[in-house]
């Protein structure tokens, strides 16, 4: 196969996968209702497993602020125990790991001191960052230290999801949004100094919520307005607050979003293009390797799963054979099938299935059953990419031409199991 026929991408480029502790650990007392999940915390061995079958180099978990201090200046050191055991197994795999920090949960007490509208919860965060990374530093490859911090901001303090899917303290209230992002930011900044100060090998970044945000009508001055003020809220108010103190910049694309005037989304498409666009945007803004930290689509149409996987990663191939991109990583969301922040466990974005149904525990939904893992036919697609270090244009031009138009992702809950 000549190279004119394989979409490779650079020596040394890291793929993987994610999971998040709420979403796939269970059992995490925080500030959110308690779930179970596909009980990573059992099942964590025999995950490791199956993500080396998928072949991959790299992989994507995260360590809970409110398992390790569940109480003000309390250190759960059972906890930490917990994590030892857990990240030692994860290093005797080889896989480089990307730890994330913050993950739209927090402990329960930091909302005795307004939440991260507090200049105090900044400080206790930076101090939790600093214990994580002189207690785990020797394990953490790529420290993912807030994820999304503007997207927590919107659904905490600006009610963008309704009440009952929405994050604490469930507000509704712009200057407090902001606050919360300007906050998260300087959190950004010191915990960086932090880690570094504490750790010689790991690197330092966020994953950035970003998409292509476009006027509903392109003559319409207030829906301009919307989209480029989305824009500039989503894409760079983080990645320029912290533009001195990221080793990487850190990506998660979806989806393009068309606005209509007071900043309504009022369509979001699958857009591929957009792998493109956007790593190339921030690595001229920036300066800095670009890693996708996610990029998914939940289906169990899993030909439709390997399109939208494919047209994504050749645009990223564009951005960095065309555009001059510096890349390092790609992960795909997510690795188990598990619960889905306000849609349950509905949106299929896995590449391993877990089984079981949902079920209605205690006032809210979690998933039971045997809990048994299988990795998908997406999943073992992925699988030959990561061997591949890329994929053949034959594989491309076969999924491109299929005539799958991609839905609304918010639809795959009425999808039933096959």
């Amino acid at each position: 196969m000549s190279k004119e026929d394989f979409y490779r991408f650079p020596e040394g480029f890291l793929w993987g996968s994610c999971i998040c502790d709420y979403q796939a650990f269970g059992g995490a007392e925080c500030d959110l209702p308690l779930r179970w999940t596909a009980r990573h915390i059992d099942y964590y061995k025999q995950d490791f497993k199956l993500v080396l079958k998928m072949n991959h180099n790299a992989w994507r978990t995260s360590i809970e602020w409110a398992r390790i201090e569940p109480k003000e200046g309390q250190i759960n050191k059972d906890a930490l125990n917990f994590y030892h055991e857990y990240f030692s197994e994860l290093r005797e795999t080889g896989l480089k790991t990307w730890v994330t920090f913050h993950h739209f949960t927090n402990p329960r007490w930091i909302h005795e001191h307004k939440g991260w509208l507090s200049p105090h919860v900044v400080k206790k965060f930076v101090e939790y960052v600093e214990l994580g990374i002189k207690e785990l530093g020797d394990y953490i490859d790529y420290a993912v230290v807030i994820n999304e911090p503007q997207i927590y901001a919107l659904n905490a303090y600006l009610g963008a999801l309704s009440p009952d899917n929405a994050f604490q303290p469930f507000h509704n209230d712009m200057e407090e949004a902001l606050t919360c992002i300007g906050n998260m930011t300087q959190a950004l900044n010191e915990s960086f100094d932090a880690i570094h100060a504490n750790s010689k090998k790991t690197k330092v970044g966020i994953s950035n919520y970003c998409g292509v945000y476009e006027p509903e009508d392109p003559k319409n001055e207030a829906h301009k307005m919307s989209a480029d003020l989305a824009n500039q809220v989503l894409n760079y108010q983080v990645l320029d607050g912290i533009k001195d103190k990221m080793d990487y910049c850190g990506i998660d694309f979806y989806f393009k979003f068309f606005m209509k005037e007071d900043n309504i989304v009022t369509n979001q498409i699958v857009y591929p293009e957009g792998m493109r666009i956007i790593p190339a945007d921030l690595y001229k803004r920036y300066g800095k390797p670009v890693a996708i930290i996610e990029n998914g689509f939940p289906t169990r149409d899993h030909d439709e799963k390997i399109k939208f996987m494919l047209e994504h990663l050749k645009a990223f191939n564009d951005a960095i054979k065309l555009d001059k991109v510096k890349a390092i990583a790609y992960n795909w969301w997510c690795t188990l099938h598990s619960y889905e922040w306000g849609y349950d466990y509905k949106p299929f974005f896995t590449l391993i299935d877990v089984e079981g149904e949902e079920k209605d525990v205690g006032g809210y939904i979690d998933l039971v059953g045997s809990l048994k893992r299988k990795i998908t036919p997406a999943g073992e697609f992925y699988g030959k990419i990561c061997k591949s270090n890329g994929f053949s244009s034959k594989d491309y031009e076969k999924y491109h031409t299929m005539k799958k138009p991609f839905k609304n992702w918010q639809t795959y809950g009425e999808e039933k199991k096959p």
